[in-house]
This record gives C-alpha cells, sequence and structure tokens, in this order.
C-alpha cells in the first residue's frame, strides 16, 4: 500500500506545548455540543413525524371529505311526521281478461314498497 509507505517516509514533528492539554481542556466542552444537538435533531424528528401523522390523517380520513346535506324546510318537518306506507292495489284479473284477444303477454309484477301489501289482487 502507498499510502503507509508515504507516511513511514514523513518526518515526525514534536506537538506544540500545551497542545494536548487544550485538547483535553475542550473534550467536555464538545460532548455536551453533541448532545444538545442530538436532543435537537430529536425534537425535529418528533415534531416531524407528529407533523406527517396528523397530514396523514387529514388526507386519509374519507369524513372529512363528505359534504353534510342541507336540510330544506320539508326535510325538516318529514321526520316529525308518522311515516304512512303508500299501497297501490291493481286488478290484474281484468288487464289479463283484456290482453287475451292480442298475443301471449307476459307480466312482471315487481314489489314497489319495502313492507308485504295483502291489498294486491290476482
Amino acid at each position: 500500500m502507498e499510502g503507509h509507505e508515504l507516511l513511514a517516509k514523513m518526518n515526525r514533528v514534536a506537538a506544540p506545548a500545551g497542545f494536548e492539554e487544550g485538547v483535553m481542556a475542550k473534550l467536555p466542552a464538545a460532548r455536551k455540543e453533541r448532545a444538545r444537538v442530538r436532543r435537537a435533531n430529536f425534537r425535529y424528528a418528533f415534531a416531524g413525524t407528529a407533523a406527517l401523522v396528523l397530514v396523514g390523517f387529514v388526507l386519509l380520513n374519507p369524513s372529512l371529505f363528505l359534504k353534510e346535506p342541507t336540510l330544506t324546510f320539508a326535510n325538516r318537518e318529514a321526520p316529525t311526521m308518522p311515516s304512512i306506507p303508500v299501497f297501490e292495489t291493481m286488478d290484474y284479473a281484468s288487464e289479463f281478461r283484456n290482453a287475451q284477444s292480442q298475443s301471449r303477454t307476459v307480466y312482471i309484477l315487481e314489489q314497489v314498497s319495502e313492507s308485504v301489501s295483502s291489498g294486491i289482487i290476482y
């Protein structure tokens, strides 16, 4: 290795007077400064993490994007009124009699309300 050969060829010099004492005197202050910087970095990291969690909560929370429906006067009054199911009674027998002279017809009956009505006449 070339680096070691070059270092071996260099002349050695003695340190100036008081150099070692000066370095040893500065070590405690340097340790305190490193600890202070480490605490400051920890504070920034903690604040950044908290900000990232808050931003993630705001961006990923779907309830913040849902718009609350505005109620009209009729909508505000509707919950106070009793709900009345609406039924329509149909007489399919007369419809069938009228359709017999025509070509074959298929009637598809579908339920219009959520509750079952016994008022339908077939």
